[in-house]
């Protein structure tokens, strides 16, 4: 069927008859009593190709499908709220469903053999137990509706202490990264680590990042020939890695790369960030939307050639499949990157990116869409994913270029998040409640990682703006995740970077002047010590707002109290330190 995806190299997949998700494919289990088979997938997933060249170009395990099952396939990118729900363990994920939705069992990979064994053992279970699946079904939902929440916390920066002290634990002293083999990059806890060395000068923290990110540039992990990260490294000495390479992984790299050359600039790491910064936009990003495609595909035997060889083939496939999460973290992320090399081309296209965004992707009650394939009409809405993304690089284009329509972006969305996404006890949910709840879609999800994102840019905009309101709708969020930041891993990296900013006293430097006439002010401010600083630029006529006199000028404010005004860049590090030292 054309709506899917399968393997680029020769395969049967399209003779099982997927549908996709929907109401049609549970009303069909339901009307067949059938179990579902889902299968999710992804364009760039290696074994994904594997399982469609091999267990779905198997006879045997086409004819069970297609004869005991609903197939159901679903690509990852396209519906993150499905996986988050459904993922057992990696991609390709097999699951097997009642028709109501509830998992029976799954797995990732299965081979021909297991696969077809898994099929007729599957099928009979259902067909023998329906009734005891389907009431068992029923207690399991009424217990997941019932169940209680964990009760709030006071704040304090115990996660935080905790959370890096697990870091420093998994730490790979040899070669750089956390943990064994396969070792993935962890991008947002290294932003952390950098955060929290920048707050208390603790050099072993810059060492852990610092050597992380080099082993990465120099060995498997980075592509030396055309530019970009790998996935994640097989080898806990990065030298061998997944070929894949990914537009989000690259958004949180392009992060710690900038932040590296703002606040402890080597060769190697502008080296790096140029290149990485080179790829992304020369092969991922769309010269005609300014959107970045998702993904380009693993081809281990492509990637292993020198660069003569490599031209004289056809480089592999890159999905130019816009998903709006990982364009919009890409464009917050080239913000940074821009500043960091001095690049006013590359700040223009991530602005250019974001204009696009807000004209292509929005509907009419100020959603966003998920997906805009090529050519089609932007799909799937409603996720917070895209709107924690939007948020975030709409502030970081606001505190980088000055430009006021984007602060009054970010407020407007802001509004809609609250409006569409807050639950009543604190925190936000993955997906609007009540939009299309089959299956498990009907439990309510609160992402640490996304509401993380998201409380820190409340902060942000509460000190940019002076609007309190903004930092109440924080304060809940950050409480009621605090009890299970602790279990939550890596994932407790953006939960700890809100937490410090809500911790510490709110710091913002106010500069009254035109976007064109005061960058060397906001390149100063970002160059200040703390990592809490927020940079809010007003032109004269709109400084009233924050009660500041209209004449050219920058202050640093402590808290809603600002100091003196200060009228040249040069002299705002001493201004800070009077104030916030």
């Amino acid at each position: 069927m054309n709506d899917f995806r399968f393997s680029p190299r020769p395969n049967r997949a399209a003779d099982i008859g997927w549908m996709p998700w929907g109401t049609e494919a549970f009303d069909r289990a339901r009307a067949e009593g059938k179990p579902i088979l889902l299968s999710i997938s992804a364009v760039w997933c290696h074994w994904c190709h594997v399982m469609d060249e091999t267990s779905y170009s198997d006879s045997g395990v086409i004819d069970a499908i297609n004869r005991q099952f609903v197939p159901v396939r679903v690509d990852n990118d396209r519906r993150p709220d499905v996986n988050a729900r459904y993922n057992m363990g990696g991609w390709p994920t097999t699951a097997f469903l009642a028709p109501d939705g509830t998992t029976l069992t799954g797995a990732t990979y299965l081979p021909p053999q297991q696969m077809r064994r898994a099929l007729d053992e599957i099928a009979q279970f259902y067909a023998e137990r329906k009734d005891e699946i389907a009431q068992r079904s029923g207690e399991l939902r009424a217990r997941a509706a019932e169940a209680a929440l964990p009760g709030v916390a006071e704040l304090s920066d115990a996660p935080i202490a905790e959370f890096v002290d697990q870091l420093e634990r998994a730490y790979d002293e040899e070669y750089g990264g956390f943990g064994d083999a396969p070792k993935f990059p962890q991008p947002e806890a290294l932003e952390l680590l950098l955060s929290e060395w920048r707050l208390a000068s603790n050099q072993r923290l810059y060492d852990m990042v610092a050597k992380t990110m080099l082993a990465m540039a120099r060995g498997g992990m980075y592509d030396h020939v055309e530019g970009g990260f790998f996935r994640y490294s097989t080898t806990r000495d990065w030298s061998v890695p997944h070929f894949e390479k990914m537009a989000e992984d690259h958004a949180g790299l392009l992060r710690v790369l900038a932040t590296l050359v703002i606040f402890a600039p080597t060769r190697e790491f502008h080296e790096t960030l140029t290149s990485a910064a080179s790829y992304v936009r020369h092969v991922l990003r769309d010269p005609q939307t300014g959107f970045y495609g998702g993904s380009q595909d693993a081809d281990e035997a492509y990637y292993e050639l020198p660069l003569q060889e490599r031209r004289r083939r056809p480089s592999p496939y890159v999905d130019r499949t816009s998903y709006t999460n990982w364009t919009c973290a890409l464009a917050g992320a080239q913000c940074l990157a821009a500043r960091a090399l001095d690049d006013d081309a590359m700040l223009r296209e991530a602005l250019t990116t974001l204009d696009n965004v807000g004209h292509r992707l929005i509907g009419e009650d100020g959603v966003l869409y998920h997906v805009l394939a090529p050519g089609e009409i932007p799909e799937v809405r409603g996720l917070l994913t895209d709107h924690v993304a939007y948020f975030r690089a709409l502030l970081d284009a606001h505190e980088i270029s000055g430009k006021a329509p984007l602060l009054d972006r970010a407020r407007t969305l802001c509004e809609r998040v609250i409006e569409k996404f807050e639950a009543s006890d604190g925190g936000f949910y993955d997906r609007i409640p009540g939009n299309e709840a089959l299956g498990r879609l009907s439990l309510p999800d609160r992402p640490i990682v996304e509401n993380g994102i998201l409380a820190e840019s409340f902060l942000r905009l509460s000190a940019l703006t002076g609007e309190t309101r903004y930092r109440e709708h924080a304060v809940p969020l950050l409480q009621r995740f605090a009890p299970k930041a602790r279990a939550s891993g890596p994932f407790a990296a953006t939960y700890c970077r809100a937490l410090r900013r809500y911790l510490l006293p709110e710091l913002t430097v106010r500069i009254v002047g035109e976007p064109s006439s005061t960058d060397a002010f906001r390149e100063a401010a970002l160059r200040l010590p703390s990592p809490v600083v927020t940079i809010r630029t007003l032109a004269p006529r709109d400084a009233v707002q924050l009660a500041l006199p209209p004449e050219a000028a920058a202050y640093v404010c402590v808290t809603g109290t600002c100091g003196a005004p200060v009228r040249e860049p040069g002299a705002l590090r001493d201004a800070y330190d009077a104030l916030a030292g």
